[in-house]
């Protein structure tokens, strides 16, 4: 049938059988026999798409939903099957254009659409942006590495929003009707002055300095300039009078600017500028309802100076906050996110007296640096794995919890698992091995080194009959028969570092790989099942919902979920701004992810939760209970309903929250 199909959509007949006219005989075969059009539907590939879409309008919007045979894979000219059918969601497609105007489906990708990326969108030159429609509204060129600091947009008199991120465009050719801009390459010092009805900036990360602070128009709305390496200590906001939305995480602004700040914010995210003192203050403030100053160097000063109207409070990891700060003059905060920060217990205890909701629940400290690992043991204790190459295990407490014993590994420790008989651990090694350790028995005792045929082990799993699966940096998964203490199988077929594992309800073995691939395995047979479709980007971590579907944190900032069963990609959940770095599933069908964007979102993904309610079909309600958990690398749920996390940021601390209860959603 794909050979038929592929030979009618060349214009050609089967096998020899002569062409009678220029009408493809796909054409002839969807419009004369509709019982087989699905089925031939499902056969193609990027060329019969194009020509597809070539013929007719109806014919577009008849396939829009059909998966094609090659939807995954590159066509002509770097085009996917989607690409040829924009109705169908692709970013690009049909012929590249030559001369005389753009084909109406990449106007359509490029006014609005999904950003293209860079493997689609290298047809988009200079010289064809100037046979974009002057009507257009909006444009995203994100990621189009043929543009140049030439290209000219000021033909455009009604575009309103341009998305021009990963590209070299010269802000001389940006058109004065612009109202929101997205950005990450501005130059050194450029000058916005000419773009008088700019409401929203987006320029994170990137040139931002103070020269173009400066010329930004009084009437700015939002300004994002995250990462800005070059905002230098000093830069003023004082002009901008309307400015509601402020985000300079990670940069270097001082206390001057803070002065600065115009009294019409209403958010502000100043997250790890380190370059404010414990003499830092607010100044009035009184519209502001957002204040994040997580992982910076305040003290008790700036709390007191907070505004009376303030509603959420983002302060973890504030170290010189001490136990004599008090927030009793902020009657209207309801959510506190304090973990790190020294707040006295009594404090806490009065802020939820009033209704506040308070996240932190307690904080373990005592490593020294970065953790990578978590696992939770049978009897409620906790193990927690450093680079440095120790294994501390806490008896955790309601309020915190302090380290009963302490493992001194061979060396750096990336993985954690507990064995079924729940008396071991199982350690997994930056020098190539897994240790097994009794921590039944005080101190605890090394049984046995097991070496992974030289590669490092960033991920374990136990498998149901007892074996143990470790994720090694050589692209393999390997096998442990812990009893006879051997590597007793290798699964090969990853062509990158395997990052990640989890076994599912019927005993396959899933691994994801920084390849961008989750594979299945059959561990018996010593093959691979399957590989899940629906991702590009490498896998970070894995998790079993409660009913059976696996989930996957990908390095693009998404989670996916998929119906193992059918191998199909069933859901996409966005949200997160970098890659999803942990997951965790909760015992009621919920879902954790924590970013390293330093956020901890919970996913209702209950199958029931998704039948009812008002929200838009596919949607999954999500609630962003935690922030400033900057490169978050591992979350395990608690017995008690808590949840603990660690940085990978090398503060050494392991973090103890509240997880917020199921909501009712209308």
């Amino acid at each position: 049938m794909a050979d038929i199909t592929r030979d009618a959509a060349r214009g050609g007949g089967g096998v020899g059988m002569a062409p009678v006219d220029d009408v493809p005989l796909l054409v002839r075969v969807l419009a004369g026999n509709p019982a087989t059009s699905a089925a031939i539907l499902g056969c193609l590939n990027t060329v019969d798409a194009t020509r597809l879409r070539q013929l007719h309008p109806a014919a577009e919007a008849a396939v829009a939903g059909a998966p094609g045979a090659d939807r995954d894979t590159e066509g002509g000219g770097g085009v996917r099957w989607g690409g040829a059918l924009p109705a169908a969601g692709g970013p690009m497609g049909g012929p590249r254009p030559g001369g005389g105007g753009l084909p109406p489906p990449r106007v359509a990708a490029m006014a609005g659409g999904a950003p293209p990326g860079p493997r689609v969108c290298g047809f988009v030159t200079d010289e064809l942006l100037l046979h974009l429609p002057p009507s257009l509204h909006t444009l995203n060129v994100s990621y189009c590495d043929a543009l140049t600091e030439r290209a000219s947009f000021v033909h455009l008199m009604a575009l309103a929003t341009l998305d021009c991120c990963g590209t070299s465009v010269g802000v001389a050719g940006l058109p004065p009707s612009l109202q929101e801009l997205v950005t990450n390459s501005l130059p050194a010092g450029a000058s916005l002055a000419h773009l008088a009805c700019l409401r929203v900036l987006r320029a994170n990360k990137a040139n931002f300095n103070a020269s173009t602070l400066a010329s930004l128009p009084p009437t700015l709305l939002e300004l994002h300039a995250a990462e800005c390496e070059n905002l230098a200590p000093g830069a003023s906001f004082a002009h901008l009078s309307a400015l509601h939305t402020l985000d300079v995480s990670g940069t270097t602004i001082d206390d001057a600017s803070l002065a600065s700040l115009p009294p019409s914010l209403v958010s502000l995210i100043a997250s790890r500028c380190w370059k404010l003192t414990p003499a830092a203050v607010m100044p009035p403030l009184p519209a502001l309802r957002l204040l994040d100053v997580s992982g910076a160097d305040i003290e008790d000063a700036l709390v007191a100076s907070l505004p009376a109207g303030l509603a959420e409070l983002r302060m973890s990891r504030c170290e010189g906050v001490t136990a004599g700060a008090t927030l009793d003059h902020l009657p209207e905060l309801h959510t506190l996110h304090s973990y790190g920060t020294d707040l006295a217990p009594a404090e806490l205890d009065s802020c939820r007296a009033r209704g506040c909701a308070v996240l932190a629940a307690g904080v373990l400290r005592g490593h020294r640096g970065e953790i990578c690992a978590l696992a939770l043991l049978a009897d409620g204790r906790l193990a927690s794995g450093h680079m440095n190459g120790e294994v501390w295990v806490w008896n955790v407490t309601a309020g915190g919890g302090e380290a009963g014993v302490i493992l001194p590994a061979a060396n750096g420790v990336f993985a954690l698992a507990a064995l079924r008989d729940g008396c071991q651990l199982a350690v997994g090694l930056f020098c190539a091995g897994v240790e097994i350790w009794d921590v039944e028995v005080v101190p605890p005792v090394r049984r046995v080194t097991i070496y992974c045929n030289g590669s490092w082990v960033q991920a374990l799993a136990v498998l149901r009959d007892g074996r143990l699966a470790t994720g090694c940096g050589n692209k393999t998964v390997q096998i442990i028969d812990v009893d006879a203490g051997a590597v007793v199988a290798t699964l090969k077929g990853h062509s990158g570092s395997v990052t990640a594992l989890a076994v599912l309800p019927d005993g396959a073995l899933s691994s994801g790989s920084r390849d961008g691939t989750v594979r299945l395995w059959d561990v018996d047979a010593q093959v691979c099942v399957a590989t899940l479709a629906g991702h590009f980007t490498g896998i970070c971590a894995l998790a079993v919902l409660a009913d059976g579907r696996l989930a996957g944190g990908l390095g693009d900032g998404t989670v996916r979920l998929w119906d193992v069963g059918s191998r199909a990609c069933v859901g996409e959940l966005t949200g997160h701004t970098a890659n999803v770095s942990a997951l965790a599933a909760l015992p009621d069908g919920r879902l954790i992810s924590g970013s390293w964007n330093g956020t901890i979102r919970v996913w209702d993904t209950r199958p029931t939760t998704a039948a009812a309610g008002s929200h838009a079909a596919g949607v999954v309600p999500m609630v962003a209970f935690a922030h400033g958990l900057h490169k978050l690398s591992v979350l395990v749920p608690l017995p008690d309903g808590r949840l603990a996390c660690a940085r990978g940021a090398g503060d050494g601390a392991v973090y103890l929250l509240h997880v917020p209860p199921p909501v009712a959603y209308e």
